[in-house]
C-alpha cells in the first residue's frame, strides 16, 4: 500500500470510529426523553378525534 492510501485509511478509521464514540458519549450524557411536550396523544375515543383533510385526485 501506498503511503497516501494508509493515510486515507488512517483518516477513514479516525471518522468511523471517531463518530461511534461521539454517539455514545452523547447517548450516556442525555439518555432517551422520559416527558415529551404536551399535545402529542389524543385521549378521546374516535368519535372526538377531526375528520381528516379532504384529499382530492389532481
Amino acid at each position: 500500500m501506498s503511503a497516501e492510501a494508509i493515510a486515507l485509511l488512517v483518516v477513514s478509521l479516525l471518522v468511523v470510529w471517531g463518530g461511534l464514540a461521539v454517539s455514545i458519549v452523547a447517548l450516556a450524557r442525555r439518555p432517551e426523553r422520559t416527558e415529551f411536550p404536551p399535545g402529542g396523544e389524543h385521549e378521546g375515543g374516535p368519535e372526538e378525534r377531526p375528520e381528516p383533510p379532504v384529499e382530492h385526485d389532481t
